[in-house]
């Protein structure tokens, strides 16, 4: 059941972000998603989620190779919307951890929220906003 209800919203969340993200108006390291900004993306989609009371919704950055990659977990579930940016990855990842997951090394992790002290902060809030006024005009809000 959770399952399902966090892919219906993973889904819905992600369409609402192309279309913004199609207007071109958005904040420069937004503009290539899904790429670069699995961070900034998570942080968002992470935060709007705790206030859904579906659980508690984790930031997670993990480290391979060089390169970061960062996700959502809740109750066990990874919940990813940007993991297309690595080839022969879905575009968007709700289960149990894969093999793939455990290959990065998690190097942080904490309650998903959308730090304050970021330095573009009053963009990405605008940018949120308008992605949850997207996400408003689609199907009737997501309940879990």
């Amino acid at each position: 059941m959770l399952r399902s209800a966090v892919l219906e919203l993973a889904t819905s969340f992600r369409l609402a972000v192309e279309i913004v993200v199609d207007t071109g108006n958005v904040p420069m390291h937004i503009q290539g998603f899904p790429r670069g900004c699995c961070g900034i993306i998570s942080e968002l989609m992470g935060e709007y989620c705790n206030t859904l009371g579906i659980g508690e919704v984790f930031y997670v950055c993990g480290m391979k190779d060089g390169a970061s990659h960062a996700w959502l977990e809740v109750d066990g579930l990874i919940v990813d919307i940007t993991g297309d940016q690595f080839s022969d990855r879905p575009g968007i990842y709700v289960d149990k951890p894969d093999a793939w997951y455990f290959e990065w090394e998690e190097n942080t992790r904490h309650l998903a929220i959308h730090d304050q002290t970021a330095f573009f902060y009053g963009e990405e809030r605008r940018f949120l906003g308008r992605v949850l006024e997207q996400l408003n005009r689609g199907e009737p809000s997501v309940t879990c």
